[in-house]
């Protein structure tokens, strides 16, 4: 085939191709138009051979015309190669394959065929008769040529809004007019030209507007100049004669699923984006106080509705200035789905403003064998485990303390009885001490004198009997002075431990009876919750800061 009838097709897989969805544009159109003549590269004689000839004349040398370029290995391994530039312009890189496949596909038309398996040299042919096949450069091919070219163009139109658009467009239902709105709305402005007839006001219904939201697959929810809703479908508020959809101006639809409990209704519409071309909300909410009334016009779909018992409000792709009156309402419960359709480029975000720190309350209920047991009241600042109440039970405190005071007498009666008994030891001590220096002194005297023959040997027998019986008796005496001692200190320990436990009873029985703030904050109410004999059963609300 020649280069002409190549661009011819390439002119049609374009608008195959816009109407499958690719955007064709300028550098698309060039990278079509290029695949499309480049598997000719392997001939001198071919437009683009030409220019590139040295290419092309070691191609033709090595391999032969319609050989390797003409196979779909060497498309794929094109395909492998090109793939960083898919990741730049896929649009670009997509049409570069379609043109090359498309030249391929021309091929089997022609007598010669195409080996597509190279280097399996097998003809693949289109038309399995040779009287079918085209010659190059013959009048059939001008035909050919002429008639891709003008399938190409009369396809074109069709193919800017997609064939299945076009499809739906001829059907004109509003069910499939919904499909072309879901499939636009991210990327344009979706308008409909309607055709009906109003139910409400008995008029017919005709002309181009422009489509909010879509009514489940059944129909869709469109605005008029005046900012009015109509419901548009088959058995709706507008019966749907005919519906097809445009498309406008490129946009950027964002959506935001927004909790609008314990708000005014201002802090949404004071959230929302202020460069948004235009804002539609959807949801319900239950509003503290009732609403007042709110009548759409005759004939139009509301977008506010408003309920008074129980207090319920609802939106259905409400505009900001449809609730503004209502901008005071608090909501006690609610959820909203905010849409905004900006320019490309000029998306903003949307949050809403922090709610401020609500106090948290501490009810604590306790009884009181009365009330001066409290020693709070409201408007009184506590910190956490502070007291704030005391059930006043003197008894049991006073016995543990009689018992602890006995226990520290006792103690230091013991203790008294110690330190006479050590100065008793310590003065018969010394005494022992003082005979035993004497009888040693007259036994060595004795001892003297029996070697010297001045006494007998029985007086000095009878003097070291002596000085042994006083050191017995000072051993006893150390000993029971111990054991003594041992005994006193043992019952002073215990004792004084005695007296530690029953102190520690009376602070555990003094703190039970003691109510303490379990957070640090302010008293903010106290009342009595019941009265019995002998008790009285108090709350006390600390608001915790």
């Amino acid at each position: 085939m020649t280069a002409g009838t190549h661009l011819a097709g390439a002119a049609l897989t374009a608008s195959l191709l816009r109407g499958l969805g690719v955007e064709v544009g300028l550098m698309e159109g060039l990278a079509l138009a290029w695949g499309a003549v480049m598997p000719d590269l392997d001939t001198t004689t071919s437009g683009p051979g030409k220019f590139v000839r040295p290419l092309s004349s070691f191609l033709e040398r090595r391999f032969g015309h319609r050989t390797l370029t003409h196979s779909l290995p060497f498309l794929l391994a094109l395909a492998l190669l090109l793939l960083p530039l898919r990741e730049a312009s896929p649009g670009a890189y997509w049409a570069f394959l379609a043109g090359y496949l498309s030249h391929l596909l021309l091929d089997t038309l022609n007598v010669n065929g195409v080996p597509l398996l190279w280097p399996w040299r097998v003809q693949f042919f289109f038309f399995p008769s040779r009287e079918w096949r085209i010659r190059y450069a013959s009048p059939q091919e001008a035909t050919l040529a002429l008639f891709l070219a003008l399938s190409g163009f009369a396809l074109w139109p069709l193919s800017g809004q997609g064939f299945a658009s076009a499809f739906r467009h001829l059907v004109g239902t509003p069910e499939v007019a919904v499909l072309d709105y879901l499939d636009w709305r991210d990327r344009w402005e979706v308008w409909a030209d309607v055709k009906g007839f109003n139910r409400e006001t008995q008029e017919p219904v005709e002309g181009r507007f422009l489509v909010v939201e879509a009514l489940g697959r059944e129909g869709v929810l469109v605005e008029d100049e005046l900012g009015r809703t109509l419901a548009v479908s088959r058995d709706g508020q507008v019966v749907a004669y005919r519906v097809r959809m445009v498309r406008g101006r490129p946009q950027a639809l964002k959506e935001w699923r927004l909790d609008l409990s314990g708000r005014l209704l201002a802090d949404l519409l004071q959230a929302l984006p202020r460069s948004a071309r235009r804002v539609w909300i959807t949801g319900e909410a239950r509003p503290a106080t009732a609403p007042p009334p709110l009548v759409p016009p005759v004939g139009t779909y509301p977008r506010v509705e408003a309920s008074e018992s129980p207090p319920r409000l609802r939106f259905h792709a409400a505009r900001p200035e449809d609730l503004a009156p209502l901008a005071g309402l608090y909501l006690q419960a609610g959820s909203a789905v905010v849409r905004a359709a900006f320019a490309p480029g000029e998306e903003a975000s949307l949050e809403l403003p922090a709610l401020p720190a609500l106090p948290t309350l501490h009810p604590l209920v306790f009884s009181l064998p009365s009330l001066s047991g409290l020693l709070v009241k409201p408007g009184d600042r506590v910190e956490e485990g502070e007291p704030i109440a005391r059930r006043v039970e003197e008894g049991p405190l006073q016995d543990l303390e009689d018992q602890a005071q006995a226990k520290a007498e006792e103690a230091a009666r013991l203790e008294a009885e110690l330190a006479r008994a050590e100065e008793r030891c310590r003065a018969e001590r010394e005494a022992l001490r003082g005979e035993l220096a004497r009888l040693r002194d007259e036994v060595g005297r004795l001892r003297y004198l029996v070697a010297q023959g001045a006494e007998a040997p029985l007086r000095l027998a009878e003097g070291e009997a002596r000085l042994e019986e006083a050191e017995a008796r000072l051993t006893r005496l150390a000993l029971d002075c111990a054991g003594e001692k041992a005994r006193l200190e043992e019952a002073i320990r215990e004792a004084r431990l005695a007296q530690a436990r029953l102190l520690r009873r009376k602070e555990r029985a003094a703190e039970a009876q003691l109510v303490r703030s379990p957070v640090s904050g302010r008293v903010v109410e106290v009342k009595v919750r019941d009265l019995r004999p002998g008790e009285v059963v108090v709350e006390v609300v600390v608001e915790s800061l």
